[in-house]
């Protein structure tokens, strides 16, 4: 999943912090679902459970798998188990420039809230966030 990141994310998550994520007790309230075949990890979402909101911290896909709609899968699996457990909104902050990221969540009820003013770091010094939420 690391390498995932690493290369498709202009903010990586690092192994430790996906591991954390999948595995400590200090992460908890964290959920990954990852899209598999036998021998290889082809994308993942990491999102986090307060009460009755979740963030969405990282959707990945395999550059070579891009476009075949397994962030579509990643991100319908999520709210649908979102919407089991009782979940009423989903947040996220996306780059302003990833427009296929930002077409993915406004396709899938996504809209946007605000705006996080510099909050990424980019070659060209920093871009903003948008804030993201949507019912359930």
């Amino acid at each position: 999943m690391a390498s995932i990141s690493a290369a498709v994310s202009l903010s990586p998550w690092s192994e430790e912090r996906l591991l954390e994520a999948c595995l400590d007790e200090r992460m908890i309230g964290h959920v990954v679902r990852v899209i598999e075949t036998a021998d290889e990890v082809l994308g993942f979402v990491v999102y986090a459970r307060v009460l009755d909101e979740v963030t969405v911290h990282e959707i990945a896909v395999r550059a070579e798998y891009q476009g075949r709609g397994l962030g579509q899968a990643l991100l319908c699996s999520a709210l649908r188990e979102m919407r089991r457990v009782g979940v009423v909104r989903c947040l996220l902050e996306v780059r302003e420039s990833n427009q296929s990221a930002r077409r993915l969540y406004q396709r899938n009820g996504f809209s946007i809230d605000g705006t996080r003013k510099q909050y990424y770091p980019c070659a060209d010094g920093r871009e903003d966030a948008l804030l993201m939420s949507a019912q359930l």
